[in-house]
């Protein structure tokens, strides 16, 4: 019981870490601000996808045929069947039936799919009869897979595809859809707010370009960490190291310039996480400016210090340019305390250049 509930949390966790920040980037997007609340539910989802995914699919065999064998993982089709189960139980008394796996399998898969009903009304806003609906939906998606050894990953089901599993998880989605009502889960309820390009715009505050700096290493991380994965199983697979070192670099300023040189050139001059944020870039008298303004903003600032550490990082160890690391890392330590001290919270960039962050929907 407890063992599936820690490989979830553990995984769930996992995925957070990685994933969170880009959760949190959609989220801002979509409604032009975080939320306590939203972000809360949307933990709880991703948890008990997780939960959900455990408790009815692992433990995993070793091999793909482990469980072909006659009598093994059979499909269950009676209806009720579980009350005949019952019976058998009570022969043995009342305590033995108290404490049968025929009473906890069926009370556990009540209580497993209670939460879809409960996250169907709350999270996706659905009713009574839609939230059972989907309940129907999920659980018959799993004795599916369950049945078909995940989609024929492995030859021979092993796990029991069960029609009494289909009926009584409906029952608990059911139960969840009345239980949703409860004011105790009112928690899980997301703010009723318009979506962000409605709302009237915001004050560009320390706060938001923080987050939009936020945004924007979190999706440079995850373009080069996904490449480095890429280039590690090339390596494994016999690709010269050389040329590794070489596609890593190339690599990164590709996926610079994809998150913030070349947005940063495009209609709004912002880039990937200052969008997220709902941000444009004008002049100071709230002008639109040109490509190559934005783009010598965009290198005195945040991109233009990630994309020098890169090329210095690409030089060999006694090239003379690599003396410029000390230097740029002085401009980077100076354009942070600039951005924390400076009244205006303009940065030191957007002085150099006469520009200021406005509101996309001012």
């Amino acid at each position: 019981m407890l063992w599936p509930g820690a490989i979830a949390i553990l995984f769930a966790g996992l995925f957070i870490m990685a994933a969170g920040i880009f959760l949190l980037a959609l989220q801002y997007h979509k409604h032009g601000r975080l939320s306590w609340r939203r972000t809360i539910t949307s933990l709880v989802v991703v948890i008990y996808v997780f939960g959900l995914f455990s408790y009815t699919m692992l433990p995993l065999p070793e091999t793909r045929d482990a469980f072909c064998r006659p009598g093994v993982a059979q499909t269950q089709l009676v209806p009720f069947q579980f009350l005949q189960d019952f019976e058998l139980a009570l022969q043995g008394g009342r305590r033995a039936f108290a404490t049968s796996f025929a009473l906890w399998q069926v009370l556990f898969n009540v209580l497993l799919f209670i939460p879809v009903g409960i996250l169907a009304v709350r999270w996706a806003r659905a009713n009574i009869l839609t939230g059972t609906l989907i309940g129907a939906a999920l659980s018959l998606v799993i004795e599916a897979t369950q049945f078909t050894g995940i989609w024929g990953i492995y030859t021979c089901a092993y796990r029991v595809a069960d029609v009494d599993d289909l009926m009584v998880n409906t029952a608990g989605a059911f139960v969840g859809t009345l239980l949703a009502y409860l004011p105790v889960f009112a928690f899980l309820s997301a703010p009723n707010e318009r979506d962000a390009a409605r709302q009237p715009p915001r004050p560009v505050t320390r706060a938001r370009r923080a987050m939009a700096s936020f945004f924007d290493l979190a999706f440079i991380t995850a373009g080069v960490f996904g490449l480095s994965l890429l280039l590690e199983v090339g390596e494994r697979l016999g690709m010269d190291s050389q040329r590794v070192t070489m596609l890593q670099g190339a690599g990164t300023v590709a996926v610079l310039l994809a998150v913030v040189v070349i947005p940063a050139c495009a209609p709004a001059r912002a880039t990937l996480g200052q969008r997220c944020s709902w941000f444009q870039v004008r002049d100071r008298a709230n002008r639109p400016i040109g490509a190559g303004r934005a783009l010598v903003r965009t290198l005195l600032g945040l991109g233009g210090i990630y994309l020098a550490n890169t090329l210095l990082q690409l030089l060999p160890a006694e090239h003379l340019l690599g003396l410029l690391s000390l230097p740029v890392t002085g401009y980077a330590v100076l354009s942070l305390a600039w951005l924390v001290f400076d009244p205006s919270a303009r940065g030191l960039s957007a002085r150099m250049t006469g520009t200021r962050f406005t509101d996309r929907r001012a």
